[in-house]
């Protein structure tokens, strides 16, 4: 173990790949260092947790059924465009408004996380 100069310990351990990146993976989702999460892994085992992620109440069956929804307008234009028929002004601008929404969904979902 090594001293650094915030009277920090460094400590080293070994983890196989498939944990390393699951680690990796939970700490992209939690906007997290991995040393950050290792460290209060420990300590919550220890019972001093130094990290509490906030749950917010997500209205999943709301985003679903709109995600749904657009995903099926998704699709009818997608057989529209794949049978050779007519693609109208109109058409291109159900597809903007989709992805509008969808953009829009996203943006919600994430400022609540």
């Amino acid at each position: 173990m090594k001293s650094n100069s915030n009277n920090k310990v460094k400590v080293v351990f070994y983890l196989n790949a498939e944990d390393k990146e699951i680690i990796k993976i939970q700490c992209e989702s939690l906007q997290i260092k991995p040393s950050f999460f290792y460290r209060n892994a420990v300590l919550e085992k220890l019972g001093k947790p130094v990290f509490t992620k906030k749950i917010n109440d997500l209205d999943t069956r709301k985003y679903l059924t709109s995600l749904i929804r657009i995903g099926n307008n998704l699709n009818q234009i997608a057989k529209k465009l794949n049978s050779n028929e007519q693609f109208l002004i109109a058409d291109q601008q159900v597809v903007l408004d989709e992805i509008k929404n969808i953009n829009n969904h996203i943006i919600e979902i994430n400022s609540k996380l």
